[in-house]
Formats: structure tokens, C-alpha cells, sequence
């Protein structure tokens, strides 16, 4: 900063005044010092937001997996590959498997045949918000704790099960298989009535066509290969919409709240936000989210690594695990850079078998193989 004077004339008087004027260079750092300021301002709010946010979102999952157990001696929730709903009573509930492409329903004994298909009618229609709004933890926890308005939007008006026709419905009960067993009740037990059947096998490739148009503009978009979104979305979720983990992340590609706040609201919007439940729970949020992201590791986090395939391998053990994890693979410590000077010293078959040996997690190892496998046959598709 400097100063400077000039004269001002005020009838007969004159005067000195000093004027300050900053450089561009001083303009520029206070600009600089004010938006790293900011930035680590949503930083802190979003992580104690989100901190809130996910402790009673456990909480209300552990109290609510309490009061089934007086109901269901093996009490399901929804988790990444299942969408789990259960009657206002808590009496009956119906399972959709994803993984193992399977539709269970369960209702009490006195309800009778009428009562099943009643229920398996009901879930074939369901609409994406009436399931948020069936989605009794996640209400829960909104309830106790508001993650903001950043951006909200309804889960979606068309039905959860799409892809399965009416032709396609009556295929299905044809191959149903009916039991009956009893389930506790407080100090007693109840007959129930359980209905399993077979999802169509062609069920997972047509949900993975529908994705299909917003996957190629979202990766052209963001730079990121369709065919990798679509193996994560497989991996993450088995195309289940209501896919939810106990993190909690939420839908088709396993996005977390506090990550979307932090980096990927920034790369969508311009500034960070908070990203609601419903807001990830809607498709095609979710899927730019997710590519935003792995715009977001390719061209940020990891993008000192030189080999297009070795930097796809430790993108998805990144997309699981973090970067941070990929960098202890290679190096002693979390530091990218270093890790990324030894990567590019390798093959990307070194690379890859490298990762499968030390990665430190298990399920991040695993998660890696299953990517890059259907990676390569979702090139194909």
C-alpha cells in the first residue's frame, strides 16, 4: 500500500489530503486471503453439519433396528444393494435385492394371499419420493438435524421399479416361491407369510441403458470415461436408486454429503453447498455429482500421475478409499505427489498388482478388481 497527495481546492483554502490506493498485486492477495478465508469457513460448517448429521443419522438407525426386533427376529434395513420398506405397523415389509435380483415380501398371516400381491403391487408402483419418504432413518435424522436448503430437489416422480413391466410382473409371479414361518412378537410370535421372486435377469442391463443417455453427457461434460461411470455405478449400488450405506452415502453413486459440500457442490455450482438426502436420491443429481468427482480426482487429486491406465486404477480405489490411502500404497504417508513420482516409475500391470497387495483395505482391494473388470465390459455395452 502507498500514499499519496494532491491539492484540493475549497474556495480560497487549499489543502493536503492523502489518498491510498493499493497495487493490483496487494488487491489480488487480500482477494485471495478472503476466499481461502471463506472457503475454510464452509469447510468447518460442513464438516460439523455433516458430523451432526451423521451421528444421529446412526443413532436413529440403531433405534430403529431396536423396535424391529420386537417384530422380525432378522430385522433388514436398506443398505447399497437393498431397498428395504416396512408397513407403518411395522408388521410387513417388502425387499427389493438388487445384488441378488431378487423382490421379497412379507406380510401377516391374516392378510392371506390378497395381502401379497396387494403388497407387491403396491411396490411395483412406487414413486422415488414416496420411497425417500419411506426412508424411515434418513427422516428421522432430517428431523433432528437440517442439513440446509443447498440446493434440494424431489427424489423424482417416476417409479423405483421402471424397468419392470406389467408383462414382465405377471412372469415374475409365475415363478414365485410362497412359505409360511413364524417371526417373534414381543414375548410371543406371529404367523407370516413370505413371497420370493425372481427379478427379470435382464433387469440390471436395462437399468444401465436408462442411465445410459445422462452417463455419456455427464462424462463428455466433466471428461471422465462413461465406462467407468457405469462400473462404479454397478459396484456402488447395483443400480439400486435408493441405495443407502451406513456412512450414510446416498443413491446410484454412492455419494457423501460432506464430500458433495466440500468438492463436488463447488465443481457443479461454483460454491460450495450442502447436497440433502433427497437432493443425492434424485438419478440424475447423482450421476453428475459422480462425475463431477471423478473430474475432481482425474484432474485435481491424481492428476500427477502420467499413464492414463494406471491413473484409472488408482482413481477407483480413490473413489472408495481417497487419495490419501492410494498415496500410503506407494509411499510412507498420505502425499499424492510423492506417490505419483513412484507410480510413474511402473507399469500399469505393476501398478494394478502393487494395489491389490497393499491397498489397506480389504473391501478397497476387492472394489478395485470389480471396477476395472466391468470397466472393461461396460466397453463393450
Amino acid at each position: 500500500m502507498r500514499a499519496n497527495y494532491i491539492l484540493i481546492g475549497a474556495g480560497m483554502v487549499l489543502c493536503s489530503v492523502p489518498i491510498l490506493t493499493w497495487s493490483v498485486e496487494d488487491r489480488f492477495e487480500e482477494f485471495q486471503q478472503e476466499r481461502q478465508q471463506a472457503f475454510e469457513d464452509h469447510r468447518d460448517e460442513f464438516r460439523e453439519s455433516f458430523q451432526e448429521f451423521q451421528d444421529t443419522f446412526h443413532e436413529e438407525f440403531e433405534a430403529y433396528q431396536e423396535e424391529l426386533r420386537s417384530q422380525w427376529e432378522d430385522p433388514q434395513v436398506s443398505d447399497r444393494h437393498r431397498w428395504v420398506e416396512y408397513s407403518e405397523d411395522q408388521s410387513s415389509r417388502s425387499v427389493v435385492d438388487y445384488e441378488e435380483n431378487e423382490i421379497t415380501v412379507d406380510v401377516p398371516e391374516d392378510e392371506g394371499a390378497e395381502g401379497l400381491m396387494l403388497k407387491f403391487d403396491d411396490l411395483l408402483n412406487r414413486t422415488m419420493d414416496e420411497a425417500y419418504e419411506g426412508d424411515e432413518v434418513t427422516q428421522r435424522t432430517q428431523e433432528k438435524v437440517d442439513l440446509g436448503d443447498g440446493a434440494p430437489t424431489s427424489a423424482g416422480n417416476e417409479r423405483v421399479l421402471n424397468e419392470i413391466s406389467p408383462e414382465d410382473a405377471e412372469r415374475m409371479i409365475e415363478k414365485a416361491e410362497v412359505e409360511e414361518r413364524e417371526e417373534p412378537k414381543g414375548d410371543d410370535s406371529r404367523g407370516v407369510i413370505s413371497m420370493s421372486v425372481p427379478m427379470p435377469e435382464k433387469r440390471p442391463s436395462d437399468k444401465a441403458e436408462e442411465y445410459r443417455a445422462q452417463i455419456e453427457r455427464e462424462a463428455q461434460e466433466y471428461g471422465v470415461d462413461e465406462a467407468l461411470m457405469m462400473a462404479i455405478m454397478h459396484s456402488e449400488s447395483s443400480f439400486n436408486p435408493m441405495a443407502r450405506s451406513h456412512i450414510p452415502a446416498y443413491g446410484l453413486m454412492q455419494i457423501v454429503p460432506e464430500t458433495a459440500g466440500k468438492d463436488i457442490a463447488q465443481q457443479v455450482y461454483g460454491e460450495p453447498r450442502l447436497l440433502s438426502p433427497d437432493y443425492l436420491y434424485n438419478a440424475e443429481n447423482n450421476i453428475q455429482a459422480g462425475a463431477a468427482y471423478l473430474d475432481i480426482l482425474e484432474s485435481s487429486h491424481l492428476s500427477s500421475i502420467e499413464d492414463p491406465e494406471s491413473r484409472m486404477y488408482a482413481v477407483i480405489a480413490a473413489y472408495n478409499t481417497g487419495a490419501g490411502n492410494v498415496a500410503r500404497t506407494f509411499v510412507d504417508g498420505t502425499n499424492v505427489a510423492e506417490a505419483a513420482e513412484v507410480i510413474n516409475s511402473m507399469e500399469p500391470e505393476e501398478v494394478y498388482e502393487r494395489m491389490l497387495e497393499d491397498l489397506p483395505y480389504e473391501e478397497t482391494r476387492n472394489y478395485l478388481v470389480n471396477v476395472a473388470s466391468r470397466t472393461e465390459a461396460y466397453r463393450e455395452f
